[in-house]
């Protein structure tokens, strides 16, 4: 249940000082988060373009200088982690995985996260999967946007037969598709890790208060004031202009949206980017925001939550410490886990 080229989870943060349009994947979308900046000086912040998306970081420090130079650390780690992640490119460790079915010699940072992507497809049974690519090629391939999908079937059954991390063999530094045909894509975890990795560069060059958002996978380093802490909204998927919940990020906080209702491939938007591994089909919510204890876990959580049951994704959330959800459904309506922390607001976007 990962998206496609595209992204899953478009999220659009938007600081008090300003706003933009992201970039999800390697497509230009607009993103689904507002990121509200709390009462207080404003942070020194910088924007890059990488990952396919916009990546805006915000420090708050008195040493402009360390500042700036804790800004540089955080881009060059985040640019050097997504030149791993990447599944596209011709250096790409994932994309030469893709072409040839194995892959000797991968970073290690792409077993570590692709060990850390097992545990979360194990604890979501199966909800959350990195090899879900066959799936969005086919909907990509068989898009009928004045219709419906123009695929079988059977081409449905064959896509799903190649779907399943079990079937991703890690041996060390070695990795290998035990099934023709297979795909790796790590949209669906990648952008938060990175966050988070950044997150640690910022505090290890001495800015312990920031907020790196990666497109939209958001990671919150200590406060925006001694009084304020970095507050973010949740956008309402059926573009009304109002924010369904504001939310205040905890020191090392992360939050994450996914949200099926960017991208299409048939006239009656049943089929999104999102899709289950389990039987590629799309989720009726209309978005799943997860609040998580790091982004990595918050960007997969959210992910796997909007193709689960929504009670499923209730129980699991509150069975996590630390995790939290908000689940909305097309018609407005919304459930929240036991834990989230998020209030109305009934303020139009600015």
């Amino acid at each position: 249940m990962q998206l496609n080229h595209s992204r899953r989870y478009f999220l659009r943060a938007v600081l008090l000082c300003g706003g933009f349009l992201g970039v999800s994947a390697l497509t230009p979308v607009p993103l689904s988060l507002t990121a509200r900046a709390a009462s207080g000086p404003e942070p020194l912040q910088k924007t890059r373009l990488f990952m396919g998306t916009v990546v805006t970081v915000s420090v708050v420090d008195a040493d402009a200088a360390r500042a700036e130079d804790a800004l540089e650390r955080a881009f060059a780690r985040g640019r050097a982690l997504a030149d791993v992640f990447t599944r596209f490119g011709a250096a790409s460790p994932v994309a030469a995985l893709n072409s040839g079915g194995m892959l000797a010699d991968a970073p290690p940072e792409l077993t570590a996260l692709l060990e850390s992507a097992r545990r979360i497809s194990r604890l979501t049974g199966g909800a959350f999967d990195v090899t879900v690519l066959p799936l969005l090629r086919l909907l990509e391939e068989r898009r009928n946007p004045a219709g419906s999908p123009r695929l079988t079937q059977s081409e449905l059954h064959a896509a799903l037969e190649l779907v399943g991390a079990e079937h991703l063999e890690v041996d060390s530094d070695r990795l290998r598709f035990a099934r023709s045909g297979m795909g790796l894509t790590l949209d669906g975890i990648a952008k938060g890790h990175i966050a988070q990795c950044m997150s640690r560069e910022l505090t290890a060059a001495g800015c312990p208060d920031h907020l790196v958002n990666a497109g939209g996978d958001m990671v919150a380093g200590g406060r925006k004031g001694p009084d304020a802490p970095w507050r973010v909204a949740v956008e309402d998927p059926r573009k009304r202009g109002r924010y369904p919940q504001v939310v205040e990020l905890p020191a090392g906080g992360a939050i994450a949206t996914s949200g099926g209702y960017e991208v299409f491939y048939d006239a009656a938007q049943t089929h999104s980017h999102l899709v289950s591994p389990a039987t590629g089909q799309s989720p009726a919510l209309a978005s799943v925001t997860v609040t998580a204890p790091d982004g990595l876990m918050a960007d997969a959580l959210a992910t796997a939550l909007s193709v689960m049951p929504p009670r499923d994704a209730l129980a699991l959330a509150d069975s996590l410490p630390g995790c939290a959800c908000c689940l909305l459904r097309r018609d407005g309506l919304m459930r929240t886990s036991g834990r989230w922390r998020g209030r109305t607001d009934a303020r139009r976007a600015v």
